[in-house]
């Protein structure tokens, strides 16, 4: 059980990785999802029951093929940051921390 579940992912991740347009990632998604049918495990029918609800919203990235990682990255880095400061008193150098914290690649190229 464990094999399939485990071969199941990573079809979906050369799925996601490697259709060229909408059409191949519809009939990929799909045969996709009867693949994880013939799976009789309860977590495997919860994410099968997830993904046909965002079933759109997943093949929408094959249109344009960008998400909305690198602001969800920026934000991740924030929180982590009001985490780790969260009595500074001087609001300026709070500011300021966030916006070093959330450029720093900028900084080390």
């Amino acid at each position: 059980l464990l094999r399939n579940v485990w071969e199941w992912k990573e079809t979906f991740t050369a799925w996601y990785d490697y259709s060229p347009n909408v059409e191949v990632a519809t009939h990929g998604f799909n045969r996709w999802l009867e693949q994880g049918e013939q799976i009789a495990h309860t977590a495997v029918k919860s994410a099968l029951k997830t993904m046909r609800n965002w079933q759109d919203e997943i093949l929408n990235y094959h249109h344009c093929r960008w998400t909305n990682a690198t602001v969800e990255g920026r934000h991740n880095r924030i929180k982590a940051f009001q985490r780790r400061h969260y009595f500074l008193r001087n609001p300026d150098r709070y500011k300021a921390g966030i916006l070093v914290e959330c450029n720093l690649h900028r900084l080390s190229s």
